[in-house]
């Protein structure tokens, strides 16, 4: 038996981060192979805890598009497996490759599944002459991975979403499928079984879609998918509908703007599609294809809708209380009587090859002269007690230069680094000549040395943690609290430090600092009375009190300002316009989730423009 999962997981790392990492996001899913769409993974961005689990062997593509639009799109495919050699289960696939259209550097390094060769420029029908260029633009968004498992070759696929009057997207979108179905025919062609699993971003017929108008299906996409599905002349079976064709409400994405799942108000555009012959040995492929003889079941998987967790709130019309996960649901399939394959180990083109995880190799050349960099530096240190005061200071510039940064590090766990930064003061001073300028000199090197120590001696300190602690953007909260200062201080005004700015700070003070000398120790200012609660408060708790409240009344003020809804006479949210003629304007509309037209208790459809007030009646 072989599961598989296909699932958006609207970026892997929150993902990873609502299950607690990604071996458990895996084992909730259960299947042998596990497909991943919008992983929002750059190249860059790629490291073990989102790409690497135990196992699991990954085959992954991302976005490689200059358009500067961050990491976006993006697939991974997850296979279960017991060993990642001489292996002979069918979850591991026998050759992999990122993208579709065989134009790719990694496609060009090695063979393409199937052989397959685009000859470039293409003509096609609709789309007229592509070049080679507009091929790889296209490929380059990392929206498919291909996995040969030998009985069949899997296509994760992450289909572009776009708007019907953008035209160059529209062509973006049409050239894709077109390239793709080139390559399902190709294969079909050479007798091989094709699935294809993912996030089309097409709901086929007006029964996978909730508020479908009339003339839904004449949709250029919708026409096209349901030309591929063998119901309409195609070579492929939608396992869902085909399984389930009467089943209606069976969606699998959801508008987390309006908190659609609330009211099972979506679309099913994420798709398992299978063809190609049995593995009964029949002539007849009609009657013994690979649907009736092999696929035992095919569902969507519920219990990973956003809300059904318990501590999950309903949506309540507010982008502050966003449901927790995907706005998709994964879908399974299970096949049986899949036989195994011949002995075989894991392609190159697995992630745990890639340089990004298992790191650079480093050149011969580079090796060498690192060698030959720390011969020198031992041999200049074993002479530091002979060398004279002109005569080292060159050399030692040139290790500073060939050292790695982090070196200096190494010196601050012990005296070596007073020594350091007393030779540096000293070959300055020399090299300046000026008696008359030495104390001043001294003193400023001195300082800037001290501000170099206390960095090297922070570095311990995590950066994320301290950017944090001591540049974060106080809370509301924090102006209404007691600001504390030391005994016998009665100044009023003076500015009170945060306590997660103490907190930072109190951790500058590392005790490895204890070992150097105290005119380059991390210090921070005296905290000895922080604890004290008879500190003098500059603001009297009647003012905190009425601060406290004079914020309700603003609260309620804004609150009373919202118009209410026409169907349930509650306050309205606002929105505004994100593009158009009519971009930044406010309108407001029902906060209730949105649901069917007949649901009285779902969103009312309620719409209303802000009215612009003019300066004099605003004041």
């Amino acid at each position: 038996m072989v599961k598989i999962v296909t699932y958006n997981v609207n970026g892997l790392r929150p993902r990873v981060a609502q299950h607690g990492s990604l071996r458990r996001l895996l084992d909730a899913l259960d299947a042998d192979i596990i497909c991943f769409q919008e992983t929002k993974l750059s190249r860059q961005d790629l490291s073990g805890d989102v790409i690497m689990a135990e196992g699991y062997e990954a085959f992954i593509s991302c976005n490689r598009s200059s358009k500067g639009r961050g990491a976006y799109s993006g697939v991974a495919t997850f296979c279960r497996v017991t060993s990642a050699f001489s292996s002979q289960e069918v979850a591991l696939p026998v050759a992999a490759e990122e993208g579709f259209t065989g134009l790719q550097e990694t496609a060009k390094n090695s063979e393409t599944i199937g052989d397959f060769v685009l000859v470039t420029p293409v003509e096609e029908e609709g789309l007229g002459e592509v070049t080679k260029e507009e091929l790889l633009k296209v490929d380059n968004e990392g929206r498919c991975v291909i996995t040969d498992h030998g009985h069949f070759v899997l296509f994760n696929i992450y289909g572009p979403a776009v708007e019907e009057d953008d035209i160059e997207r529209v062509r973006f979108k049409l050239l894709f499928y077109k390239i793709l179905q080139r390559r399902w025919e190709h294969l079909l062609a050479l007798g091989k079984r094709v699935f294809v699993v993912g996030d089309l971003n097409i709901a086929p017929s007006s029964i996978d879609r909730c508020d479908a108008q009339p003339g839904f299906e004449k949709q250029t996409f919708r026409k096209w998918l349901r030309s591929m599905l063998r119901e309409h002349g195609g070579p492929f079976f939608d396992a869902f509908r085909s399984k389930h064709p009467e089943r209606v409400g069976a969606y699998t994405c959801f508008n987390q703007k309006v908190g659609a799942e609330v009211y099972n108000y979506g679309s099913r555009i994420d798709h398992i599609l299978i063809s190609g012959a049995c593995f009964h040995h029949c002539g007849s492929v009609d009657d013994h294809s690979i649907f009736p003889c092999h696929v035992e079941e095919c569902e969507i998987m519920d219990h990973f809708r956003r809300g059904n967790s318990e501590n999950m709130s309903m949506w309540k019309g507010g982008r502050s209380s966003k449901l927790e996960g995907s706005d998709h649901i994964p879908v399974y399939i299970v096949l049986n009587e899949i036989p195994e394959l011949p002995v075989h180990n894991t392609p190159s083109s697995a992630a745990r090859y890639l340089p990004e995880i298992r790191g650079r190799q480093q050149s011969i050349v580079s090796f060498l002269r690192k060698g030959m960099i720390y011969e020198h530096k031992d041999a200049m240190s074993m002479d530091r007690a002979d060398e004279s005061c002109c005569g080292g200071g060159l050399e030692r510039k040139a290790i500073y230069k060939e050292e790695p940064p982090t070196d200096i590090a190494k010196f601050s766990k012990g005296n070596d680094l007073h020594s350091v930064i007393k030779r540096k003061i000293r070959d300055q001073l020399l090299n300046e000549g000026s008696s008359g300028n030495s104390h001043n000199s001294t003193a400023a090197l001195l300082a800037t040395q001290s501000r170099k120590a206390s960095f090297s001696c922070s570095k311990a300190v995590s950066n994320k943690k301290n950017k944090h602690n001591l540049s974060s953007q106080p809370t509301i909260k924090s102006f209404f609290q007691q600001p504390k200062s030391k005994p016998g201080d009665s100044s009023t005004n003076s500015i009170v430090t945060p306590p997660d700015t103490l907190h930072g700070m109190d951790e500058l003070h590392d005790p490895k600092n204890d070992c150097l000398p105290e005119s380059i120790q991390c210090t921070t200012p005296a905290t000895e009375d922080q604890g004290n609660s008879d500190v003098p408060c500059s603001l009297s708790t009647d003012k905190c009190n009425e601060a406290t409240l004079e914020w309700q009344r603003i609260q309620q003020r804004m609150k009373m300002t919202l118009p209410l809804c026409k169907g349930h006479h509650e306050p309205c949210i606002p929105r505004s316009v994100k593009k158009g003629s009519n971009i930044g304007r406010l309108f407001y509309v029902c906060a209730r989730a949105q649901g069917p037209a007949s649901n009285q208790e779902a969103n009312c459809g309620h719409f209303q423009w802000a009215t612009v007030k003019s300066k004099e009646k605003r004041r």
